[in-house]
């Protein structure tokens, strides 16, 4: 299953998303996460929406 999950205000990182393709795992088996770091809201919406396009599932939003 993809998936992503959105933080924001993360030490100097205004926007984060946090999104797991379904297969890329750790030699230990736990799911490996890519990050992407923004820090204008407009090219956030539209990578949420571009990772929505590919069948990504917003599990959780965190704001600080």
């Amino acid at each position: 299953m993809k998936f992503f999950h959105q933080i924001d205000n993360v030490g100097k990182a205004k926007y984060t998303v946090n999104f797991h393709d379904g297969k890329k795992k750790h030699k230990d088996g736990s799911d490996f996460y890519d990050i992407k770091i923004f820090k204008d809201r407009s090219k956030l919406t539209a990578f949420i929406n571009e990772l929505k396009t590919q069948g990504y599932v917003l599990t959780w939003q965190l704001t600080f």
